[in-house]
């Protein structure tokens, strides 16, 4: 019921305006009724990241059952991330500001499923381009979630901002997200075929 709450401030109200009182509010709550399942709002929005990931994950697992171009396994991350705005968003904030104000017990448990995540995703990797080691594999996912995490800020500014970025002098410079984040997966993941066939090839 709070995720739930959580969820539904955050797509309504936006990141900054996504507080403890709102969430509580949302879901008929008192706010320190909250602390009984949660120690801080970072620790619920952590928790939705996650799930998200998960479904996430659980989604390319599925889809990705033997060997794939480069090109189609950059494609599915990407879109991975790409079609879940919510996702991107979290993963955004998540070393700024969601990786703030938790414990460390707490911080150990969001990275260990992050990790387990993330392998299931790396070995789905490996069944789609078989001659990438684990480490390769691994690499292509953390440079995906980087890129998105510093991408998405970028293309999804303050309302100030924006309305600037709008002006015809700096249209020019403004990307978008979703191409951008397509185009540069397919280069890193080009990128790492080419280590991986240059190792295979002893050069």
């Amino acid at each position: 019921m709070i995720l739930d709450a959580a969820a539904n401030v955050l797509d309504r109200e936006g990141f900054n305006d996504t507080s403890l009182n709102a969430i509580a509010q949302e879901a008929g709550v008192v706010k320190s009724g909250l602390y009984r399942y949660f120690e801080s709002r970072e620790e619920i929005l952590l928790e939705l990241m996650i799930s998200d990931v998960q479904v996430m994950c659980a989604a390319l697992t599925d889809v990705v059952t033997g060997p794939m171009d480069v090109d189609q396994v950059s494609d599915l991350i990407s879109e991975g991330f790409t079609d879940r705005p919510r996702l991107c968003l979290l993963t955004s904030r998540m070393a700024s500001t969601l990786e703030h104000n938790i414990t460390g017990d707490t911080i150990r448990a969001v990275k260990r499923r992050l990790n387990a995540c993330s392998e299931e995703v790396s070995q789905a990797i490996r069944r789609a381009i078989p001659h990438w080691t684990p480490e390769e594999s691994r690499r292509g996912m953390r440079m995906i979630f980087v890129l998105v995490a510093g991408l998405y800020p970028m293309t999804h500014p303050p309302a100030h901002v924006k309305s600037v970025m709008n002006e015809p002098e700096f249209q020019h410079v403004v990307p978008e997200f979703v191409p951008s984040v397509r185009v540069a997966a397919r280069a890193m993941f080009r990128g790492i075929e080419s280590m991986a066939l240059q190792r295979q090839n002893g050069t």
